[in-house]
């Protein structure tokens, strides 16, 4: 099993998201590619029936998955939209366009474009009164707790928990929750220590973190309840366990919604 981090590597863990700052990171670089700048003549600035502004004015310290999380937006098409290379390395100063199309069928509301970016928003936390969440776990039925461990720590968006805490012993086996491909297998990201990450489809992924042993290999197709790692202590976790989320379209729902119970 490779534990080091390779360019490929960074690409695939760049797909998720907003797992971590790490992973979508604002890179300076010698050169920069030409873009539209705060220094040229600011663009015209409308929202869209769902408020979100065609520009963002990309402030110190910003990030693409960070901007996209904020106005509910996917990242790629921040990236596709702005030709954005795979390390969507992004620059202070630099306008970024979120969506295209007929301005005139915006919501009449201009921005100032000399006033801060809005702060981000809080994203939707799961509850059995949200019908949203209600109907995804319908649809997503068949996914399985990843251990049959008890849980010590339930996801919770206040508290930062992303996802679902198992306790465990190290070399407890980790399942597969769902079938899939796995898109992401090693150690580069020091939050989550030996991380697994595994697409279900287009929208759907699961993440397992501090694992001691990973036991199958990035690109490789893994089966519902398939052995895919040893439970251990990697990465910033103090004690022996499994961290377990979902990601829908690249944000961290509560688990449970999809496993149903």
């Amino acid at each position: 099993m490779k534990k080091f981090m390779t360019g490929s590597h960074l690409a695939r863990a760049a797909l998720i998201g907003t797992m971590t700052a790490a992973t979508l990171t604002m890179v300076g670089c010698a050169t920069k590619p030409t873009y539209q700048s705060a220094s040229q003549a600011a663009p015209k600035i409308v929202t869209n029936a769902q408020g979100v502004p065609n520009y963002h004015l990309v402030q110190r310290g910003d990030t693409v998955s960070q901007i996209a999380s904020r106005y509910r937006i996917s990242y790629r098409q921040v990236g596709a939209l702005n030709g954005l290379d795979s390390k969507y390395t992004i620059y202070s100063g630099q306008w970024l366009k979120l969506w295209q199309g007929d301005q005139t069928t915006a919501a009449n509301n201009n921005y100032n474009t000399s006033a801060p970016s809005p702060q981000p928003t809080t994203p939707p936390v799961n509850n059995t009164s949200n019908n949203g969440y209600e109907e995804t776990a319908n649809a997503t039925s068949g996914y399985a707790y990843p251990t049959s461990n008890q849980v010590t720590r339930n996801f919770d968006v206040a508290t930062g928990t992303k996802g679902i805490w198992f306790a465990g012993n190290v070399g407890d086996p980790v399942l597969a929750s769902q079938s899939g491909t796995v898109l992401y297998s090693g150690d580069g990201l020091p939050e989550y220590g030996n991380l697994l990450m595994i697409r279900h489809n287009d929208e759907y992924i699961t993440a397992y973190a501090h694992n001691s042993e990973l036991l199958v290999e990035e690109g490789e197709t893994v089966q519902l309840g398939q052995r895919i790692a040893n439970m251990g202590s990697s990465g910033q976790s103090d004690q022996v366990g499994l961290e377990f989320q979902v990601r829908l379209n690249g944000n961290p729902i509560d688990p449970r919604a999809v496993l149903g119970r």
